[in-house]
């Protein structure tokens, strides 16, 4: 009875006028599982922007899933996608050697995982990676500070969490441009939350510890704000103190206009990223694999020098 069921309801869709959509278009609509950590740092809250712009223009759903520091949590995360089976992964791992089962288990179900601004320990485990070699942000970002403090000086180092791909990656490049100038010396290398407050507190830790730091390098633009409020309270005047980051927030991009305690950053364009991600992972899923397995974004530095010629287009 269900075959002559369905004609009649044709017939009938037609007779009446509705629209009788081809089995393709039914089946064009794709859904994307999204495993982000952090809900709050301004580089997936713009990314997620991104995502979703791109999305609406494909007509993809995305479900985004946040773990917080937790890698056995974004673990479940990914194990509950793959079990509402969608049609593909974006993950930003926050443990690169903790994820590596995870995605393993996605990928043997079937489930393609694309990686995000961090990849895993094993890339053979990862479908593309959409980012950039994290240890480039440390050597221009690095290049930078010995550039500013003329080659010799103590300086201190505020970086994130080391289990997160781009902290790990950042430091590596950084040590690389540290090993080529003996004369700066690193005094302090603190680790901790990526968050103004953290950057306050070890910025205010090594203003005290060591009152002659000519340059504090972060890896992050909110550490870099922290670090700003922190010369602020000592009563040290802007300029005095090298004080660099890296995201290209619009924050910190006025901060660097108005000379306002930070100096230097790094626009990785974090609603391109996401966009760009979600065209991956739409090609992918026709059958479009990237020519590359890693899909970089261009970078652009900003400095006092150029921070009033780069367009919107370059820092979005």
């Amino acid at each position: 009875m269900k075959r002559p069921l369905a004609l009649l309801a044709l017939l009938l869709a037609v007779v009446l006028g509705f629209p009788v959509l081809p089995v393709t278009a039914q089946q064009a609509h794709k859904r994307i599982g999204v495993a982000f950590y952090s809900q709050t740092i301004p580089l997936y809250v713009d990314m997620r922007a991104g995502m979703e712009a791109e999305a609406a223009k494909r007509g993809i759903d995305l479900e985004f899933q946040y773990s917080g520091p937790d890698a056995q949590q974004q673990t479940n995360q990914i194990a509950n996608f793959v079990t509402k089976k969608v049609d593909l992964i974006l993950c930003s791992p926050f443990d690169k050697n903790a994820l590596v089962n995870a995605y393993k288990a996605a990928r043997a179900a079937g489930v393609p995982v694309i990686s995000v601004a961090n990849d895993i320990a094993d890339q053979n485990e990862e479908d593309a990676l959409i980012g950039t070699d994290w240890s480039r942000f440390g050597r221009m970002e690095m290049t930078a500070a010995v550039k500013a403090i003329k080659g010799s000086g103590p300086i201190g180092v505020i970086e994130g969490p080391p289990t997160i791909g781009f902290v790990y990656g950042w430091h590596q490049g950084a040590q690389q441009v540290l090993g080529d100038n003996p004369n700066v010396k690193v005094v302090a290398d603190l680790n901790g939350p990526l968050t103004i407050e953290a950057g306050l507190n070890e910025a205010n830790n090594i203003l005290t510890a060591h009152p002659d730091v000519k340059a504090l390098v972060t890896n992050s633009d909110e550490l870099a704000q922290g670090a700003a409020q922190a010369l602020k309270e000592h009563g040290i005047k802007p300029g005095t103190i090298f004080v660099a980051g890296w995201d290209g927030y619009p924050q910190t991009v006025t901060m660097i206009k108005n000379n306002a305690g930070i100096d230097y950053t790094i626009a990785n364009g974090a609603f391109s990223w996401g966009a760009l991600a979600v065209d991956t992972a739409a090609d992918f899923l026709a059958g479009k694999k990237p020519k590359q397995k890693s899909v970089f974004k261009t970078l652009y530095e900003v400095t006092h020098a150029n921070v009033n010629s780069l367009t919107d287009a370059q820092l979005k």
